[in-house]
C-alpha cells in the first residue's frame, strides 16, 4: 500500500498514511482505479523565506511530489507557504539536502544563491537546530515567526551573569551587603526567566 500524496509505503492492511491522514492506494492497481485525494486543508503554514531562486527550486519539488503550496512574492524575499501538517517534515527534508539542492541550481543561480550567505545560503529563516522524537524521525526546530525570538532567550543568561559579577564585587572591592543582595536577587531573576 502507498499514500498518494507522500509516496511513503505501508504494508498491507494499513488504510490510511500515518502523516498525511489519507487513503491509501494499491501501487500494483490500474491508473483508472487510482482516486485523487482532494485538498481541502488550509495552505497557511510559512515553510520559509527564500532566495527566488531557491525558491523557484522548492517549488518544483513541491510539485514533483503533489504537495499543494502557495507563493508569496516580496522585494529580495519569496515566502513559501505549505499546509501545516507538512511544514515540519518538510522543513526537516530540506535542512538535512540543502546543500545538495543548491549544488543542482544551475551555476549562475547557484552562486547567486551562495552569495546570500548563512549556515543555508537562499533560506532566510532556516532552522537552527533539531533533535530526533520518540518515533526515531528528526524533527528541526522551527524557526519564531517574532523576530526577537532570540533577544528574548539572552535575557536570564545575561541577568545571572550581571548577578554574579555584582557578588563578586560586592564582596571583594565595594564590601557593601546592598550590592551583594541585589547581585543574588538579579542572579535568581535570571534563573527563573525562561529561555
Amino acid at each position: 500500500m502507498r499514500c498518494p500524496r507522500c509516496g511513503d509505503e505501508y504494508e498491507p492492511g494499513v488504510i490510511r498514511c500515518a502523516d498525511c491522514r489519507v487513503p491509501l492506494v494499491d501501487p500494483d492497481a490500474d491508473d483508472g482505479d487510482v482516486e485523487e485525494v482532494p485538498v481541502d486543508v488550509p495552505i497557511d503554514a510559512r515553510l520559509g523565506r527564500f532566495h527566488p531562486a531557491a525558491a523557484e527550486m522548492i517549488s518544483g519539488v513541491l510539485e514533483r511530489r503533489a504537495i499543494p503550496y502557495t507563493v508569496l512574492p516580496h522585494d529580495d524575499e519569496v515566502e513559501v507557504l505549505v499546509a501545516r501538517s507538512w511544514r515540519d517534515d518538510l522543513r526537516t527534508e530540506l535542512a538535512v539536502s540543502w546543500n545538495d539542492l543548491v549544488r543542482g541550481l544551475d551555476e549562475p543561480a547557484a552562486s547567486e544563491v551562495r552569495a546570500s550567505g548563512g549556515d543555508a545560503p537562499g533560506w532566510f529563516d532556516a532552522p537552527r537546530g533539531g533533535y530526533v522524537d520518540r518515533a526515531g524521525r528528526m524533527v528541526v526546530e522551527v524557526a519564531d515567526d517574532d523576530e526577537d525570538a532570540d533577544a528574548a532567550r539572552v535575557v536570564g543568561p545575561v541577568l545571572l551573569t550581571a548577578g554574579a559579577v555584582a557578588v563578586v564585587v560586592g564582596w571583594y572591592l565595594l564590601s557593601s551587603p546592598a550590592v551583594i543582595v541585589a547581585g543574588i536577587a538579579l542572579a535568581i531573576v535570571g534563573l527563573l526567566i525562561p529561555r
